[in-house]
């Protein structure tokens, strides 16, 4: 038969959301909207993404102490030195890693090459 059989193609949730993201994060909560399959499928317009909450970065003190405003005088010399030798200790580490990634991607081209 040629006619709609709507107890083969109930209606199904469509692509329209029934609230926005904010209202089911405050607790609400809808049953989807439905559209009839009668018609077939037609795409939705493009709708446009709107943002409801403002980002938390732009609410952040712009003011921030770096290191080189800091007095250093006021540190312990105990505490210089060992963040000084836990720096050279962490640029000693990447400059191995760098070596030893420079090595495993020569000996992966030569892998890849067929030269191996």
């Amino acid at each position: 038969s040629d006619l709609f059989q709507d107890d083969l193609y109930p209606d199904t949730a469509g692509p329209e959301p029934a609230m926005e993201a904010e209202e089911w994060l405050d607790g609400r909560d809808e049953d989807p909207i439905l559209v009839s399959m009668r018609e077939g499928y037609v795409p939705p317009k493009s709708r446009e993404l709107k943002v409801a909450k403002k980002n938390v970065l732009d609410s952040r003190p712009t003011t921030r102490r770096s290191m080189s405003t800091l007095d250093t005088n006021s540190l312990p010399p105990q505490l210089l030195e060992r963040l000084l030798e836990e720096i050279q200790n962490l640029k000693a580490t990447v400059l191995s890693q760098e070596k030893r990634i420079c090595d495993l991607e020569n000996k992966l081209s030569q892998y890849t090459n067929g030269t191996a």
